[in-house]
């Protein structure tokens, strides 16, 4: 069977935390896990509510058939996405996925599941959430490690609507309304052109996440960048392989900001310049590593710095446990 239509991505949200969500749970010490997802709860829904209405703005709520939540922060059952969907108008029988604890790259895990969606059902819409509040991470000791850990991570989260175009319509123009990350929502119109994601053996240890009687600890070792300086650019060769493309067509880079060595490492091995480096650093200045949420804050920042021509292409590349390498490919 050939699908006759090109998965689109429509439009991205993202908005930041109140400052008070987790106030109350981190004021008196460092609380058990308990009050922390009762804590990411909160902060899950409050951020939902203020940002999801934005990304959906201009679609029918009907249309929506399929809601992917991701976060690596927090986890109740029934998720945020339950309420949201209801308080949002969404319909009653639409398909919940709940994407936990994979890491920063999660929202490109999240779009490809919404990329199996749209393939099964290509009439409907696919909203994707990703909430993320990394102060659940926050950990007693003052080791090294943990301080880098802390003063690295920040707390966002960032949405995404695809759908459809068939494929005898022209590719859209991308909008001119780009605001910047954690402005409401931005229209995108670009169309999804391949995905690819890897993970390499023997490096699981080089970047962990359990959960323990005081919450998340997370572990991440020196050694990341330069990994994944040598490992990026023969990924990206074979994501772009399949269109025909080389590094040097792709006018636009949303590299995740795991830190700043490796925006540093993952730049120079792929030859990009300090112009396309720019939407990555800012986002890690502005808001820090904000786990699965931070590279659709990289696309926002790209389309408000960048403002993508029609025909022009962007990758979409994050990375996190495993050691684990997601990436998309867009065509405005």
């Amino acid at each position: 069977m050939t699908l006759r239509h090109e998965a689109v991505l429509l439009a991205v949200s993202s908005a930041a935390p109140d400052t008070t969500i987790g106030q109350t749970e981190l004021f008196d010490g460092f609380p058990p896990t308990g009050a922390l997802m009762d804590a990411w709860e909160q902060g899950a829904l409050e951020l939902g509510r203020r940002m999801v209405p934005a990304v959906i703005a201009g679609h029918d709520p009907a249309e929506v058939g399929t809601f992917i939540m991701v976060s690596t922060t927090g986890y109740i059952c029934p998720g945020p996405e339950v309420r949201l969907a209801a308080e949002l108008g969404l319909r009653s029988d639409i398909r919940r996925i709940s994407i936990g604890h994979m890491g920063c790259y999660a929202a490109i895990t999240g779009l490809r599941t919404a990329l199996d969606a749209l393939a099964a059902r290509p009439d409907e819409l696919v909203l994707v959430v990703c909430t993320e509040l990394t102060f659940m991470h926050c950990q007693p000791d003052a080791s090294s490690e943990q301080i880098i850990v802390q003063g690295l991570f920040g707390d966002a989260s960032a949405a995404m609507l695809l759908g459809t175009r068939p494929d005898d319509r022209p590719v859209g123009h991308p909008t001119t309304d780009h605001p910047s990350a954690g402005a409401p929502a931005c229209g995108v119109s670009a169309d999804v052109v391949a995905s690819r994601t890897v993970t390499h053996p023997g490096t699981a240890e080089h970047m962990r996440i359990r959960v323990q009687e005081n919450g998340f600890r997370l572990c991440m070792s020196p050694a990341v960048p330069a990994m994944l300086g040598s490992t990026t650019p023969p990924f990206v060769d074979q994501l772009l392989e399949g269109p025909g493309l080389g590094v040097a067509d792709v006018r636009h880079w949303a590299i995740h900001p795991g830190g700043p060595r490796i925006v540093a490492e993952v730049g120079a091995a792929l030859g990009l310049s300090e112009a396309q480096l720019r939407p990555s650093m800012e986002v890690l200045r502005d808001y820090g590593n904000c786990s699965s949420a931070t590279v659709l804050l990289v696309l926002q920042r790209m389309l408000a710095l960048d403002r993508p021509e029609a025909g022009d292409h962007a990758v979409l590349i994050a990375f996190g446990p495993g050691l684990t390498t997601e990436a998309a490919l867009l065509r405005f």
